[in-house]
């Protein structure tokens, strides 16, 4: 993998992608042309075919490696949240941040890369802060990703200690708040 293709397939997977799958990705792929004022680029962004036939697509954040998109499309239904690469599709419920669902075993893969490409333009369009809270005591930190859009909260990953917080970070019995991502030049916010 290169990093010039969106959603590139990742050769070590097991399972050979469908041609519903092939041509979701071709239509993702056309719509991530368009994405350039929000921030991101295809080395950003990976696929794996899994077994179903199903696809998984991420696409990381720059500013909060590891956190960003995470996607599945299988057996006609799309759905997709704000997740982070430590683990994958865990975490896929009705309240994960950004959570969406669209079945329809009708749509054409090209519908759905439709839907999945708007709704991949509205989230990278959200603000996102980092906030680091360091205990009094013992001086651990505790790490949340908040939506300043919504208020909606994600703790980080305790294990990647990634994004590096901004300056020096709090000390010992104080929270912080930065601006990780500013809302995207192209959006309506």
């Amino acid at each position: 993998m290169d990093g010039r293709i969106w959603f590139e397939i990742d050769p070590g997977g097991r399972f050979a992608l469908d041609d519903y799958g092939c041509r979701f990705l071709a239509e993702l792929r056309r719509a991530a042309l368009g994405w350039g004022p929000l921030g991101v680029i295809a080395f950003d962004s990976w696929a794996l075919a899994l077994a179903g036939p199903s696809v998984l697509a991420v696409l990381t954040v720059p500013e909060a490696d590891p956190f960003g998109l995470q996607m599945r499309l299988a057996g006609g239904e799309f759905g997709g949240y704000w997740g982070d690469d430590c683990s994958f599709w865990e975490d896929y419920t009705p309240s994960a941040p950004g959570y969406i669902n669209v079945p329809d075993r009708q749509a054409a893969p090209e519908e759905m890369a439709q839907s999945a490409a708007d709704w991949i333009t509205a989230q990278l369009s959200r603000p996102l802060l980092l906030e680091e809270q360091r205990s009094s005591a013992l001086g651990l930190r505790r790490r949340t990703w908040v939506f300043a859009d919504t208020g909606e909260r994600l703790p980080c990953c305790r294990s990647c200690h990634k994004p590096r917080f901004p300056g020096d970070g709090p000390r010992r019995g104080q929270t912080l708040v930065a601006q990780m991502r500013d809302v995207a030049p192209s959006s309506a916010w």
